[in-house]
């Protein structure tokens, strides 16, 4: 077949692709949409049968141009932007969560349990919580939750702003998660001693609230961020166990092609774990620090708990009942 044959046959297929892109660039709706990914397929091929036939440098410009405009407008279009944001923190991500059970009750029980026995035991025996904290953990939390003295008025001194508390904690909370999830790549040692270390920090701080400070100030101010800030440092130890457990039972692969796979599993979920952690700080910077009555803050505080809770639990159901 001869170029211009070879270009005659295909003419009207090439300009029916044209317009369809050049109406996708302008942003209009268009019923025949659909077709573009088969005319895009269709132009790759007839671009490798020019190039191979060698049917000369218009044509095959032509058709490169086609090729690459085509690959722009389905790649936009299959990244889906915002769409495909909102897709993966109310879909993906609650589902990834519930995918990995057997993980999220693991890295429950080693955050939580240091916790739950260093703030209960620590009243009885203060020794083990300033062991922790050491002296200027201890002077910090007198400071902020002391008899006569308030977190936001702390606060206020230390950073200045909302914004400014808004800047630290984000920096500071999702960079422990951040430092948790890579912990994974010590075989998912390094996430273990993390979590643990912080479940046992928090608890010490709460236990010595209870020694030596105002508990009522201490849970009114903590309540409303609690939920998804903690949630957040669980679920960013279950993306470095995910890494972790990819390395020490790769199964039938490669440990090279195991990491790559189970690195895609643990991405949803640090990113999930970043951002439920950012969600954290806006709540800590822009609601905590202003000075609601205590009421109130334990009413959110519930809130946002079943809030968080519910949504790590059921949303995106819909969407696996489909599947």
């Amino acid at each position: 077949m001869s170029p211009s044959q070879f270009e005659k046959e295909n003419e009207q297929r090439w300009q029916r692709l044209d317009r369809l892109l050049t109406e996708v660039e302008a942003g209009k709706n268009n019923e025949g949409v659909e077709e573009l990914p088969q005319l895009f397929r269709q132009a790759c091929h007839d671009l490798s049968v020019a190039q191979h036939r060698m049917y000369g440098g218009h044509l095959i410009a032509r058709l490169n141009t086609l090729a690459i405009d085509g690959y722009r407008a389905i790649e936009r279009r299959t990244s889906g932007g915002g769409e495909k944001m909102v897709k993966m923190v109310f879909t993906e991500f609650p589902q990834a969560v519930r995918r990995e059970r057997g993980l999220f009750w693991f890295c429950m029980a080693m955050f939580w349990l240091p916790f739950l026995f260093l703030a209960i035991w620590s009243p009885f025996d203060p020794e083990w919580a300033m062991s922790i904290l050491g002296p200027e953990g201890m002077i910090q939390m007198e400071m902020m939750y002391g008899k006569d003295t308030s977190p936001l008025d702390y606060m206020r001194e230390e950073f200045g702003s909302n914004f400014g508390m808004f800047a630290f904690y984000i920096f500071n909370n999702v960079g422990i998660d951040l430092r948790t999830f890579a912990g994974g790549l010590l075989g998912g040692v390094g996430s273990i001693v993390i979590m643990v270390f912080n479940g046992a920090h928090l608890g010490a701080a709460t236990g010595y609230v209870h020694h030596a400070c105002n508990p009522e100030t201490f849970y009114s101010f903590v309540a409303g961020h609690s939920a998804p800030e903690l949630m957040g440092v669980v679920i960013s130890g279950m993306a470095g166990m995910r890494l972790g457990l990819s390395l020490v039972k790769p199964g039938v692969y490669d440990r090279r092609t195991a990491l790559v796979l189970g690195g895609r599993k643990a991405l949803v979920l640090i990113t999930g774990a970043a951002l439920m952690t950012a969600f954290a700080a806006v709540i800590e910077g822009f609601w905590s620090a202003n000075p609601f009555p205590p009421m109130v803050r334990y009413v959110v505080g519930g809130m946002m708990w079943m809030l968080t809770l519910g949504y790590l639990f059921l949303s995106g159901r819909e969407r696996e009942n489909e599947a």
